[in-house]
């Protein structure tokens, strides 16, 4: 019978949902070697061919658990996710904007409702689970999870709601300000703040292991740009109508610095896909630029790759947060990219670029360079020294 139920969104292919039982396992099987650890999502699933742990339904994971087990939220921007948003990105992009575009938008209710019981739970919010799926004896935790949806409940009955629901939790820590205004403003009494947890994945993950469970396509690449390279993200969505000028503004970038672009595509999940924007960027390079890809979604890949370049620019949070853990120069891109501006006005260093938009991408690259290596390691070392804080004090709920 199992101690602790890790739950997420960790049954999509989406680096930063990958990463969370990847790093939150480990700190547990480190600091408490006797407790047995179970990962679950909404649904079974087997990506472990990206590097990432597999899972199998919250359902039946609280099944087989022990009465008195700790069920933890294990990150990601889960509070008030809703049920139309969480079930989507399980589909296959084909289907996608269909279920959007017409299952959510007309029969939002009704798609809540059958999604809800496709996946075997009753609760309204598929993060929040209510004491009907948990049981009444089990302890819950968010641990430095997002609640930026929290924003979107402003219906009386909602706000309630989500009070009750929250305050019968054992501990509480969110990851930026942001967040933990929102869940004072709807009663939440205790949103501790902490760093993401996969800020201390240059703790538990050593170099060594990272050079073993990387391809040789990406040693290759890597090695190809030993003098140093550019790594550029953003998903299809949020560079839809910018792609030329962010072609414009590597091709720039690339000259001014003389170092080359690496695409990564870091969401592949659907309503996360990479791929097809990156592509379309690339294709409107300037033809001198030299530029490299790597398209795969391997966690282990993505991480060698960020943590070896000399810069990295893109809209995922989790590229920043790899950033910031292996103490490399980072821009955040977009001002309209909530998660990113909240997070890094909480924890980064005050000059390092956020809400960037593609006539400043160049300017902004180099402010970034400019910060002292020193200055980088130091924030990288007090992020996991305040995660780990956190981690010690949720743990006495175990």
């Amino acid at each position: 019978m199992n101690d602790i139920i890790l739950y997420g969104a960790f049954d999509r292919h989406n680096y930063g949902d990958l990463l969370f039982p990847l790093i939150m396992e480990r700190v547990i099987n480190d600091q408490f070697p006797e407790k047995k650890v179970l990962i679950a999502g909404l649904i079974n699933s087997d990506l472990s061919s990206y590097g990432a742990k597999e899972t199998i339904t919250i359902k039946k994971a609280l099944k087989i658990s022990k009465n008195d087990a700790t069920l933890i939220l294990a990150g990601g921007d889960v509070v008030a996710c809703d049920w139309q948003s969480a079930y989507g990105y399980l589909l296959p992009k084909s289907l996608f904007p269909l279920y959007e575009r017409i299952a959510c938008y007309y029969f939002p209710k009704f798609t809540q409702y059958l999604t809800s019981r496709l996946v075997g739970l009753t609760s309204d919010l598929p993060f929040n689970l209510s004491r009907n799926d948990i049981g009444t004896s089990r302890k819950v935790i968010y641990n430095s999870v997002g609640a930026t949806g929290v924003s979107n409940v402003t219906k009386e009955r909602d706000i309630y709601a989500l009070y009750k629901l929250m305050n019968e939790t054992d501990f509480v820590s969110v990851r930026d300000k942001f967040s933990q205004y929102q869940l004072e403003r709807v009663g939440c009494s205790t949103p501790k703040l902490a760093p993401d947890s996969a800020t201390i994945m240059s703790s538990y993950i050593t170099i060594d292991e990272l050079e073993q469970k990387s391809s040789f396509a990406t040693k290759n690449l890597i090695e190809t740009h030993i003098e140093g390279y550019i790594v550029f993200q953003i998903s299809q969505g949020h560079v839809r109508g910018k792609e030329k000028a962010f072609a414009e503004a590597l091709s720039q970038t690339s000259k001014a610095f003389n170092l080359p672009i690496v695409f990564i595509a870091i969401g592949n999940a659907a309503g996360h896909n990479d791929v097809i924007g990156i592509n379309k960027v690339a294709s409107l390079l300037a033809s001198d630029i030299p530029y490299s890809t790597y398209l795969e979604g391997n966690i282990f890949d993505l991480m060698i790759i960020i943590r070896n370049s000399s810069c990295y620019c893109g809209s995922s949070l989790h590229g920043l947060i790899t950033s910031m853990s292996f103490g490399v120069p980072r821009v955040a891109l977009l001002p309209t990219l909530r998660k990113q501006i909240n997070y890094m006005k909480t924890w980064d260093l005050p000059h390092m670029p956020s809400g960037v938009l593609p006539e400043n991408l160049s300017v902004s690259v180099g402010i970034a360079m400019a910060t002292p290596t020193k200055d980088l390691k130091q924030l990288g070392q007090h992020l996991t020294d305040t995660y780990m804080e956190n981690f010690r004090n949720m743990s006495f709920n175990f």
